[in-house]
């Protein structure tokens, strides 16, 4: 009977002792486990883990972990890029070089351009005509009385107002229509006055010496070498300015005057 019980229950020990054996191992792997983990985290901060360089097979190399063991959590940091390296990178470039280049070209042609403008500019400022005439302006008498003669050929003498004028080498022609009354009529009388013309040195003065007068073609009596300065009126406006500036024009004085 007693072998029977134990036949019996022999398949229950039996898988009692299966149950607890796997316990022991199960209990024995996890503690070797715990155990490799900490000496491996430990390894690794001494730089001597299974991740270490000595541990490494010849045929492969692989760089050196990190020290931090959160290292592999961090994000990936790359360098920034500043404004100095862009904008290096883009004076390098081969179409900046040419864009360079091709100011500088522009920058020649505008100086080229600006300098034949500014010689032009010279040379028609050259061109324009320049008045050969001195007579052209105002003069003052002796007398106070005022001559003016314009550009259009125009001459006024205060007496004989809308009258011309020619000047022809040292000849000066003055032609005046002047409206009379003559035995109650009004009748129009045409003077001619022709006399020859000297400027000064700084043709601010001129000297004439009457030549002719005609009315109507009627050529009138002058006193013999009838002479007359007359100084701009740049220089005099009256006849007292007249009186202090003309002996600064007597050495021009022409010799039939004297």
């Amino acid at each position: 009977m007693k072998n029977t019980r134990d036949e019996i229950n022999q398949p229950a020990k039996d898988a009692r002792y299966l149950n607890q054996f796997e316990r022991k191992i199960r209990l024995i792997y996890l503690g070797k486990f715990k155990h490799w983990c900490v000496s491996n985290v430990g390894m690794e901060a001494d730089g001597q883990g299974p991740n270490s360089d000595t541990d490494l097979s010849p045929e492969v190399t692989q760089p050196r972990a990190s020290t931090n063991p959160f290292q592999a959590y961090y994000p990936t940091q790359t360098p920034t890029p500043t404004f100095s390296n862009k904008l290096g990178g883009i004076t390098e470039h081969p179409l900046s070089k040419q864009v360079v280049d091709f100011v500088k070209q522009k920058n020649v042609i505008y100086a080229i351009a600006i300098g034949a403008m500014i010689i032009s500019a010279v040379v028609i400022i050259f061109m324009i005509p320049q008045s050969t005439e001195p007579i052209e302006g105002a003069w003052i008498k002796g007398d106070g009385q005022e001559f003016t003669f314009g550009d259009d050929n125009s001459f006024s003498n205060q007496i004989y107002p809308g009258s011309t004028y020619t000047l022809e080498g040292d000849y000066l022609v003055m032609t005046s229509l002047v409206q009379i009354i003559d035995e109650n009529q009004l009748i129009t009388k045409s003077i001619v006055q022709t006399v020859e013309v000297s400027f000064s040195d700084d043709e601010n003065a001129m000297w004439w010496v009457w030549k002719s007068v005609t009315i109507d073609n009627e050529l009138q009596q002058l006193d013999v070498n009838s002479c007359s300065l007359l100084i701009s009126t740049s220089v005099a406006k009256n006849t007292f300015e007249f009186g202090v500036n003309a002996p600064d024009y007597q050495s021009d004085k022409p010799i039939i005057c004297q």
